[in-house]
């Protein structure tokens, strides 16, 4: 478990921050005068903010800059937070204590910040147990990353392995299969039954998988395109998979063969 300082703006990135227990007692919560003073706060963070004992201090706009940035100024509101990043056999101690059917995403190089924030913000809402994303070649945890997520970021546990392809190995001997998301692939999502211990692996923006992940998945699935573009991007391409395994898991049936993903 590693400890990291982490600047968050916006005010639902600030909120989820607090309401989370990321931003606690004490803390502090920085505003542009211009914002304070044109009266265009949210009063219902103002309120939350007073209720929880976290102060707000005013920064005039070319030092709240310097000091958050040019993004953080245009919201107008930002805070320091403690963010957790988890280790590996943390994700399989809290999937033993929630109980249920594990769900993991494997990124493999996500490298654009927007993506891996959108990502995070879909992996909460379809109750992801945890992301795994290498060490290397991949964009972690940013103030950016942050916003996009607008706060999701502090629901879903994130951890970073040495070797994507060696923790696919290790995902198996637990039971977890595992499937990689490519365009070209004949199954798709929608031929799979994914009421099993599952890790859905997803590519890089420009590459998708890379070779040795490909080969180390279970099976690899594609999602069914219709004329036009041949493909969508890594953000939305797990925001599609996701939900239709939330879909077969809360609400039953596989629409198409029913095969199993082994």
């Amino acid at each position: 478990m590693k400890k990291m300082r982490l600047t968050v703006y916006g005010a639902n990135t600030v909120r989820e921050a607090v309401l989370s227990g990321n931003l606690k007692k004490g803390g502090t919560v920085f505003v542009s005068e211009k914002k304070l003073k044109s009266g265009t706060m949210d009063k219902n963070l103002t309120a939350l903010l007073k209720e929880k004992n976290i102060g707000i201090v005013a920064k005039n706009d070319g030092a709240f800059m310097n000091e958050y940035g040019k993004e953080a100024l245009i919201k107008g509101i930002a805070a320091g937070v403690e963010y957790i990043e988890k280790d590996y056999e943390d994700l399989f101690e809290k999937a033993d204590r929630n109980g249920g059917m594990p769900l993991y995403l494997i990124l493999d190089e996500i490298t654009d910040p927007q993506n891996l924030g959108s990502i995070i913000r879909t992996a909460s809402g379809a109750g992801v147990s945890g992301i795994i994303m290498p060490k290397s070649n991949s964009v972690f945890i940013t103030p950016s990353v942050a916003y996009v997520s607008q706060g999701a970021l502090f629901y879903v546990d994130t951890v970073r392995v040495v070797n994507i392809s060696r923790t696919i190995a290790d995902l198996k001997k637990r039971g977890i299969w595992v499937a990689g998301l490519a365009g070209d692939a004949e199954d798709t999502i929608y031929d799979m039954d994914f009421n099993v211990p599952l890790a859905v692996a997803v590519g890089s923006e420009g590459k998708g998988l890379r070779r040795l992940t490909a080969e180390n998945c279970d099976k690899i699935l594609s999602i069914p395109m219709e004329a036009g573009v041949n493909s969508l991007n890594a953000s939305i391409s797990f925001a599609v998979a996701a939900y239709e395994i939330l879909r077969q898991r809360k609400y039953g049936g596989v629409k198409n063969k029913g095969k199993k993903i082994a």
